[in-house]
This record gives C-alpha cells, structure tokens and sequence, in this order.
C-alpha cells in the first residue's frame, strides 16, 4: 500500500508540476510585449497603386490635406496610403517628436494605432512647431509606454532618420509630396503639393498608358 501512494503522490506531482509549468508559460506569452513593424499602409495591402505621402506633422498644409488623401483612397478598390515621415527643420523639435510618437504608436498597437495617432496629432496640432497640448489617447495603448518608446526607442528615432534622408536624396524636401507607385511595373510618378482627385486618377492614367504602350512596342 506504501508503494501505491508513493506512486500516486509522485503522479500528483508531476501533474501539478505540468499545470503550473503550463500556467507560466501562458503567462509568460502574455505577458511579453508584442511589437509591430511597418511600413504603415492605409487601405488593401495588396493593391495594384500605392501612393506613398511624404509628409510632417506639424505642417499646415499635411494637416488639411491627409484627410481629404485618405478619404479618396477609402473609396478606391485597388489603392493604397503609404506615410512615410519627413519631418522639416522648420518645425523644430514638436515635428520630430510627434513623428517618434506616431510611429510608436505603431510598434505597440499595430496600423489601425499608427493612422488613429496621426489623425489626432493632426486634430489637435497648431501646426508650424507649435505641436498640442495634452496627450494621445490610444486604444489599447498606455501612455506611459507610448511616451517611454518615443523618447528611449533608438530604433524609432533612427528609422525616421533614414526616411527623410531618402527623401531627401530622392529630391524630396516639402510637404506633403506625393509619390504614386505602380506595383506591377515599379514605375512612379512624382507630385509635389497636394494633389486632388483629378490629379491622382490623371497620374495613375498615364502610369498606366507607358506600360500599355511599352507592351505595344
């Protein structure tokens, strides 16, 4: 009788042992942060068009005009937003930090985080350096870990970097800037300023005659 309740206590054991290694493990996935990575896209993720919008958030102009540019691409079938940030010297620090800031929001809550922080920094700002008062309000998102992520992330702050270097180097220096990418033939077309409807739809036209031309020849 000894030799079966040893047996069944070391069974015991090893059971409660298996439920509590469970336990952690599930915990533990919780538990562990979930990062996000880019880049952002507003709209089906595989569309045919991207248009790609260098853009600063504290610009008046960016403020006016994201909107209105993500309205239209919300009644496209087979086009994409893309951001890319291009914070401009002459917004002082309010424009980098708002960029770290929206691309935090990123990391830690996904695309629907990114674009929900962009259209409230718009929202809110003064624009022209002179940013907003208060905070973000995210959904699932606390403040704390924002803030900790736009300040201390050097990920972030150098991820940014590199795209207004691109930008720059691509003979991109103002805000907003379209770029309109065909992702069939990777054929782009440049336009500086906001660019309305008939713009767009008159760019992604003549993307599309080069390649039906080229075909021809």
């Amino acid at each position: 009788m000894r030799w079966f309740s040893d047996r069944r206590a070391i069974s015991i054991a090893i059971c409660v042992g298996w439920v509590v290694a469970s336990v952690l493990l599930v915990k533990g996935a919780i538990l562990r942060p979930q990062y996000f990575e880019g880049p952002w896209v507003y709209g089906p993720t595989k569309a045919r068009w991207t248009i790609t919008e260098y853009a600063d958030l504290e610009c008046p102009f960016c403020k006016t005009y994201t909107p209105l540019l993500k309205a239209w691409v919300k009644e496209q079938k087979d086009v994409n937003l893309q951001w890319s940030h291009l914070p401009l010297e002459i917004h002082g620090p309010a424009a980098r930090r708002e960029a770290r800031q929206v691309e935090c929001a990123g990391k830690l809550g996904g695309t629907d985080a990114f674009w929900q922080a962009v259209d409230q920094v718009f929202a809110r700002t003064h624009s022209n350096g002179q940013s907003f008062e208060g905070q973000l309000e995210l959904i699932g998102i606390d403040h704390k870990d924002l803030e900790t992520c736009s300040k201390e992330d050097i990920k972030v702050a150098i991820h940014i970097d590199r795209q207004r270097q691109e930008a720059t180097a691509a003979g991109i220096n103002a805000t907003p800037t379209i770029v309109v990418l065909d992702n069939e033939t990777g054929r782009t077309i440049k336009l500086e300023g906001p660019a309305d409807s008939v713009t767009l739809l008159s760019a992604i036209d003549w993307l599309a005659q080069r390649v039906n031309s080229l075909s021809k020849d």
